[in-house]
């Protein structure tokens, strides 16, 4: 058996689900969403770093909530969306949904007559007494958003941050997370120093993850030391460089979702 296909089993496919965040970090989001889930909450606010899994956490919560409540929702991401619909025409009807997701909201800056549509939705879905999440890198006030009103109607949601998983015990459950859904196995030895060298948050453990795989593939099951120790070089290395350029990404790049 080589090592690539002891690392991978084809066989396990796993849903995404909140239960990918119950880490000790999450619990004021976990909390937050529980009352979304219940109507308890009409909006919500979400903040994340670039690789926070802010995309994962939005599609967690749309199946979650179509699921259990058996309301209906709808969960757009900006990033793309705005330049194949520059007149925002998706957006027009959205407050026909019970629970509206808007994720990449960074994007409207692109945009004035996306924050124009936006601004006229929540409206609409607030006439109704609906729900919406909205999901982006910064808060609202730090979007340069150009129309004033739309950064006051955002401004009163309640905002919460994605936090960054700084306790190892958190750091495990994602990263074993992470390997589930990417139907990966690592070795001990690495999935050890990956834990304790390797990044913070979940797009970057996924780029080192991606890095690392190559090198374990077309090899006995035993793994020689030679190359534990060249991938632990190569987790150190891509390690550093995403901390380089992490706060430097481009409109062009996007969070990865596990």
């Amino acid at each position: 058996m080589t090592a690539y296909q002891d690392l991978l089993d084809i066989h396990i496919r796993h849903e995404i689900s909140l239960a990918d965040f119950r880490f000790d970090g999450f619990s004021a989001i976990n909390e937050a969403v529980a009352k979304l889930m219940a109507g308890e909450l009409k909006e919500l606010f979400i903040v994340g770093d670039y690789g926070a899994g802010k995309t994962h956490l939005a599609t967690a919560i749309y199946h979650s909530y179509t699921q259990q409540t058996r309301q209906t929702a709808i969960s757009l991401s900006l990033k793309d969306l705005i330049h194949q619909d520059p007149n925002a025409d998706a957006l027009v009807g959205l407050d026909m949904f019970d629970l509206v997701i808007i994720d990449d909201l960074q994007y409207l800056r692109h945009s004035y007559e996306w924050q124009t549509g936006l601004f006229d939705l929540i409206n609409k879905v607030r006439e109704q007494q609906k729900q919406m999440l909205f999901l982006a890198d910064k808060p609202a006030q730090e979007l340069a958003i150009g129309l004033p009103d739309l950064i006051t109607r955002l401004s009163l949601s309640p905002l919460l941050e994605i936090p960054v998983f700084d306790h190892e015990q958190d750091r495990d459950k994602l990263l074993s997370t992470i390997l589930k859904h990417k139907n990966l196995r690592l070795p001990d030895e690495i999935y050890q120093h990956l834990l304790l060298k390797g990044p913070r948050n979940a797009g970057d453990i996924i780029a080192v993850i991606t890095a690392i795989v190559p090198k374990l593939t077309l090899l006995k099951k035993q793994i020689p030391k030679k190359t534990i120790n060249e991938t632990k070089e190569l987790i150190d290395k891509q390690t550093f460089l995403l901390e380089l350029t992490n706060h430097g990404q481009t409109d062009g790049m996007h969070s990865p979702s596990f």
